[in-house]
C-alpha cells in the first residue's frame, strides 16, 4: 500500500533541495516565502485551500502555490493527474484540490531520469475553469491503493498547454539523486 507520509517526506526533501533555492528564493522578493508544512494554519491552508507555499513575488503580489512533485517511474509522463476526490472512503469523503483549491498556480513537477525536475507552472483558476467544462473526456485514475483512496482524472499535458496559461522549465538537483 502507498505510504502517504513517506511520499510526503520525499516530496518535501526534493522541494527543499531543488524548488526552494532555484525557484522560490529567486521568485520571492527579499526572500519572502512561507512553506506550509507544520501547524494549525498550515494544515488549514493545505486541506481547505489547497495551498502549499505562499510568496511575495517581485511584482509585489502575494502568490499561492499548490505543489505536486511526482517520482520518476522509468518513463516520461504524458499526463497530469488532477485530483477530484481527495478521499473516497465511506464516511470520510472529501473533495480534491481541483474542487477546493484556491491557489493562484499549480506547480506540477516530474522527477526526471537526469536527476532533476521537469516543472509546469499552471494558472490554477483557469485550469479548473477549463477542466470542469471538459473533465468527462479524460480517463479516471483511482481509487488509489492508499489510505484515502484518492481519485481524479488523467489529463494530457498537451491538452492543458493548448487551453490554459502554463509555463515549462527544468531544474537540476545539486548532487543528490531525486528519482528514488
Amino acid at each position: 500500500m502507498y505510504d502517504f507520509h513517506a511520499d510526503d517526506d520525499w516530496q518535501r526533501s526534493i522541494r527543499d533541495e531543488i524548488l526552494v533555492p532555484q525557484f522560490y528564493q529567486k521568485q520571492a522578493i527579499d526572500g519572502r516565502y512561507v512553506l506550509a508544512d507544520k501547524g494549525g494554519l498550515a494544515t488549514r491552508l493545505q486541506r481547505e485551500l489547497g495551498v502549499d507555499t505562499i510568496f511575495q513575488a517581485v511584482t509585489g503580489e502575494m502568490v499561492a502555490i499548490e505543489e505536486k512533485i511526482v517520482r520518476w517511474p522509468g518513463y516520461t509522463y504524458t499526463s497530469f493527474c488532477l485530483e477530484t476526490h481527495s478521499c473516497t472512503v465511506p464516511g470520510r469523503e472529501s473533495p480534491g484540490w481541483m474542487v477546493h483549491g484556491s491557489a493562484d498556480y499549480l506547480l506540477y513537477c516530474f522527477a526526471t531520469a537526469e536527476q532533476g525536475l521537469d516543472c509546469h507552472l499552471i494558472e490554477l483558476p483557469k485550469l479548473k475553469e477549463w477542466f470542469w467544462l471538459v473533465h468527462e473526456r479524460f480517463d479516471t485514475f483511482g481509487p488509489l491503493r492508499s489510505l484515502n483512496r484518492t481519485m481524479g482524472r488523467k489529463v494530457p499535458i498537451v491538452e492543458v498547454y493548448a487551453n490554459v496559461p502554463a509555463w515549462q522549465f527544468s531544474l537540476q538537483a545539486a548532487g543528490r539523486e531525486v528519482a528514488a
